[in-house]
């Protein structure tokens, strides 16, 4: 099993995708059995493949220097007026590092490519 005890990317090395002007952390203890929800809404519609592709990257998202580290299981995803919306279980929780922010960052590199831009980002625990 990967370790926690690495230097990982700042926010600064993702500045460009804007994330971090829109989420900072989470307004809850994030650990181990938490189940929340990321609600984000896109400036354009999405398409159809676009959505498949990111509902894999929710399913399958890993990070880490190996990126080998798994810390979500996704429960539910969803698309709705321009929203994207994950439902995660937490299954492993780095007592170093805020991996919302780092799954946030991957997530808005991706739609940026795409050509599109995350307005609003909403991050709540679910009970």
């Amino acid at each position: 099993m990967t370790i926690d005890d690495f230097d990982y990317y700042t926010d600064k090395d993702f500045e460009w995708t804007g994330i971090i002007n829109l989420y900072t952390h989470a307004e809850f203890r994030n650990k181990k059995g938490t189940v929340f929800r990321i609600d984000l809404l896109v400036a354009d519609e999405i398409e159809e493949s676009e959505l498949l592709i990111l509902k894999f990257l929710g399913q399958s998202w890993t990070w880490g220097e190996d990126r080998r580290i798994k810390a979500f299981e996704l429960l539910d995803f969803q698309y709705i007026n321009k929203r994207l919306i994950f439902d995660f279980r937490t299954i492993r929780k780095s007592p170093r590092y805020d991996e919302i922010k780092y799954f946030l960052f991957d997530l808005g590199a991706g739609i940026e490519i795409g050509g599109n831009k995350i307005e609003e980002i909403q991050v709540r625990e679910l009970k």
